[in-house]
């Protein structure tokens, strides 16, 4: 289930990174954050009851959390037009929770979730930074959404999917 949590992310990754291109308007987006963030917080509830105290499992469990509230939140502040100030606190904290699964998959030797986990925590930091301080880095977050997208959720989506890695 952890592999269709990685291709959802990497679909909403694209529509978020569209939206912040200036090619989505904000109701289409909040619709397809809340459809996502819905159907991965169900995903990541039923990983969390199931995992019987995997440590691995449970920080799957953490980061879909993180990355499901997010998409709700954003879908939230999206359809009522709010400011998403509150929203960068919690990629505060998400981003934070990124870079400690990462010191975690190194440690377990896994070296690519560990970068990957990286990547996401580092996402998550620079809209911390925008949303809370309201820098306009748009184009920044776009590009990282879109390089993100590929080569740390759909490839590696794919590839657990396809029973290849």
């Amino acid at each position: 289930m952890a592999a269709v949590v990685l291709l959802l992310a990497s679909f909403i990754f694209a529509v978020d990174a569209a939206f912040m291109f200036g090619k989505l308007e904000p109701k289409p987006t909040a619709a397809a954050n809340a459809v996502v963030g819905a159907v991965m917080m169900v995903i990541g509830v039923v990983i969390g009851f199931t995992a019987a105290g995997d440590p691995v499992l449970m920080i799957i469990t953490g980061l879909t959390m993180a990355f499901s509230i997010f998409y709700l939140l954003l879908a939230w502040g999206l359809l009522c037009d709010h400011k998403l100030n509150a929203l960068g606190w919690h990629c505060l904290m998400a981003g934070l929770f990124c870079l400690a699964s990462s010191w975690f998959f190194f440690g377990i030797g896994d070296m690519y979730f560990g970068i990957f986990a990286i990547a996401w925590g580092i996402l998550f930091l620079i809209a911390w930074i925008s949303l809370v301080y309201e820098k306009p880095w748009n184009n920044l977050i776009a590009w990282l959404l879109s390089v993100e997208c590929i080569f740390t959720l759909f490839i590696p989506a794919f590839l657990l999917l396809s029973g290849k890695w």
